[in-house]
């Protein structure tokens, strides 16, 4: 038996419910009721003979009756509760911004800007406690050795480290001789063409080593810590290893960021050599200079500082982009589309966190007179 009734009066639907039908357990009816409704432009439902009705029917009458001109006759508190609450809902999920606003509504503006500036100052002290809970776990491992995961680590640094070295060192390579080149040019015109060498060898040494090396690491290395770390959470990789007691921090993100923290010293000091060789090439097309009297010069005039200060730079550029890669990796929620998202965002903030310290250290040098 139906569990309703359908006629038309005066161009109205006329839905009467019947009261020994169980909601909960509409099936075939459900689309009786759907291909009624949709015939109709204005429906009228009444509640005489019903008792009591579940939510779930509810909603889903309320869903059919959308955009419909309708009326709710015979209805009973509970009734009404119910239809209030579900046009409650409704209003809360509608958008706070149109999907299609114009550009020139100032309100619109002022609304994007503020709920993205809200986004990003909640993600930032997101990022701040994890990296203060990255910091804990440290000094514990620092306390009590067997937590540090060794293997791990050499692992990482292989995959993340030592294994982005060709495209790193040949990056490296282009970029500084081509800023060489520039350099030289420039003071080849002045009449100085011999300063090319310091000028060159110290920004090759603090900088263009240093910091190429950083940010093709950042584009390489960060992204693949956020994919792996985002599909183990999606797989809920990530929660067995709660559910057996295990640290997140200890078994993923530490040996991650200690690896890049090691390593990035090791790689700076290749980058370096690199970026001087092709600093020296480049003076020796232009002016003449041979490598003899260039390493003589880059002796004299040189300082042995220079070479630290990109050194130091190093395991901060190691740490910003680890922390990162895997902070946006273990934030990654619901579907695979997100992983995408976190990789993008993951890349983007690294190579951000890269230049900021890069420069806070060029400051800090440069008021020390290193």
């Amino acid at each position: 038996m139906m569990c309703f009734e359908t006629r038309f009066s005066d161009d109205i639907l006329e839905i009467k419910l019947l009261k020994q039908c169980d909601f909960s357990l509409l099936k075939n009816e459900r689309l009786s009721l759907q291909n009624a409704i949709l015939s109709a432009s204005r429906v009228r439902v009444d509640f005489a003979e019903v008792c009591k009705v579940d939510f779930v029917f509810c909603a889903f009458l309320k869903e059919l009756l959308q955009g419909k001109q309708y009326e709710l006759i015979h209805t009973n508190t509970e009734i009404d509760e119910i239809f209030a609450t579900l046009e409650m809902s409704l209003s809360l999920e509608s958008p706070v911004l149109p999907s299609r606003f114009s550009l020139f509504s100032l309100s619109s503006v002022f609304l994007l800007f503020g709920r993205y500036l809200s986004d990003f100052f909640q993600s930032f002290l997101n990022f701040l406690y994890f990296c203060g809970m990255c910091l804990s776990y440290f000094f514990r491992s620092l306390l009590h050795p067997k937590y540090i995961k060794v293997s791990s680590i050499l692992y990482h640094m292989n995959q993340a480290g030592f294994k982005a070295l060709p495209v790193a060192l040949l990056t490296a390579f282009i970029v500084s001789y081509a800023i060489a080149l520039q350099g030289v040019l420039q003071l080849e015109r002045m009449g100085v063409p011999i300063m090319s060498v310091e000028i060159v060898a110290k920004l090759s040494l603090r900088e263009m080593g240093p910091f190429i090396l950083a940010i093709v690491i950042a584009g390489r290395s960060s992204s693949a810590f956020s994919a792996q770390l985002g599909v183990m959470n999606l797989t809920e990789e990530t929660d067995a290893l709660k559910t057996m007691n295990l640290s997140v921090f200890d078994y993923l993100v530490l040996p991650r960021v200690l690896a890049l923290v090691i390593a990035m010293p090791l790689l700076v000091f290749l980058a370096d050599a690199v970026s001087l060789f092709a600093a020296m090439l480049a003076v020796k097309m232009q002016t003449g200079i041979n490598f003899v009297q260039y390493l003589e010069r880059f002796y004299e005039y040189v300082g042995i500082n220079n070479f630290w200060v990109g050194v130091v730079k190093a395991p901060f550029f190691g740490a910003a982009i680890a922390l990162v890669g895997c902070f946006r990796g273990l934030y990654v929620k619901g579907d695979t589309e997100s992983v995408g998202i976190a990789t993008t965002m993951s890349v983007v903030n690294a190579i951000f966190w890269v230049i900021l310290i890069n420069a806070i250290f060029s400051i800090i040098t440069t008021r020390l007179d290193v």
